[in-house]
């Protein structure tokens, strides 16, 4: 839901009609294109952000800079309304906005739903997570033609008020309940959540392993902040 929320696909979906609607692009189709052409550019590299700054900072720092671009573009369309070098500004400013969502809520939020599960509810938790983002993609594509279309609300760029407060909703929404599963597994991810809050969790760290508490070892409990010698026998 919150994905959906941060309304990337407003200009993905009516993206062409919005920047004919500025009143100074000649080429709507084209900007289109760019927008485009920068989300797809800018998805891979959540591969390695994801990994080497963790789920949570990825999804708060995104909404935070998805909120100050909206922000941006709702004040320039507001207060200086068909200005060439206003619209560009605004134009800027949406591509960025489409980097960070690219590059961080776009693939984040899927990795992260296939993480915070329970096991025994995992895959049922999966499907109402996808059914849920679905969901509010028809509701958003439903209701933004009424919003945007000049015979009706005739938002214009105003219509960025909107999604800036959403955005503002998911930066909350990843504070205060995005917990962090780097470098866990699914088992530890469980454990985690039944000790920590999602705003403590960074810095959880796992005392024992599964085998351990499986009774498959004789190990005492695992402490990963131990240095552990190991003797090598030659064969």
């Amino acid at each position: 839901m919150m994905q959906q929320w941060t309304g990337v696909n407003f200009v993905f979906y009516f993206g062409t009609t919005f920047f004919t609607q500025l009143g100074t692009i000649s080429n709507p189709f084209l900007i289109s294109l760019i927008t485009t052409l920068v989300n797809v550019c800018s998805t891979p590299i959540s591969f390695w952000t994801v990994e080497r700054y963790g789920r949570r900072t990825l999804l708060i720092w995104g909404a935070l800079g998805m909120f100050v671009c909206e922000l941006l573009v709702a004040i320039l369309g507001t207060a200086i309304p068909n200005n060439t070098k206003a619209v560009q500004a605004m134009i800027a400013f949406i591509c960025i906005y489409i980097f960070f969502f690219a590059s961080t809520w776009g693939p984040g939020a899927w990795v992260l739903i296939g993480e915070i599960f329970p096991l025994p509810i995992r895959s049922r938790g999966v499907a109402l997570s996808t059914a849920s983002n679905w969901l509010w993609n028809c509701i958003i594509t439903v209701i933004t033609p009424y919003l945007v279309d000049t015979s009706q609300a005739n938002l214009g760029a105003k219509v960025f008020w909107i999604w800036t407060a959403t955005c503002g909703a998911c930066v909350i929404y990843a504070y205060l309940l995005v917990p962090e599963t780097k470098g866990l597994t699914l088992e530890q991810v469980d454990r985690m959540l039944e000790e920590v809050t999602p705003r403590n969790s960074a810095g959880w760290r796992p005392t024992t392993t599964f085998a351990a508490e499986a009774g498959l070892t004789n190990d005492r409990a695992f402490n990963p902040t131990e240095k552990h010698e190991f003797d090598h026998k030659e064969v």
